[in-house]
């Protein structure tokens, strides 16, 4: 289970870096100009980091599926909660 929290971890961070390179997927699959809109290319990339985190989860034993989701909300959410107690200790010091 603890593994599975973290694969979700790491694909949820993952997945905004990874952006680019699932555009770049799309276009050379669709051939349109804009492949995707904004919004619809995070998701892509999201889904895909999590798809690649739950065979991972499943060729090493585990798979729990909430412990995955749990982990992949928390990777998504974490940069942004890091750089708010970062802004906070700051202020306070």
């Amino acid at each position: 289970m603890l593994l599975d929290i973290l694969l979700g971890i790491i694909a949820g961070y993952v997945a905004p870096h990874a952006e680019d390179r699932v555009r770049r997927g799309v276009a050379a699959v669709t051939l349109a100009d804009p492949p995707l809109a904004a919004v619809e290319l995070r998701l892509v990339s999201f889904a895909l980091c999590l798809f690649v985190a739950a065979v991972i989860a499943k060729l090493v034993g585990e798979g729990d599926a909430v412990a995955l989701s749990l982990g992949a909300v928390l990777g998504v959410f974490a940069p942004r909660l890091i750089d708010r107690w970062r802004g906070r200790t700051d202020d306070n010091s």
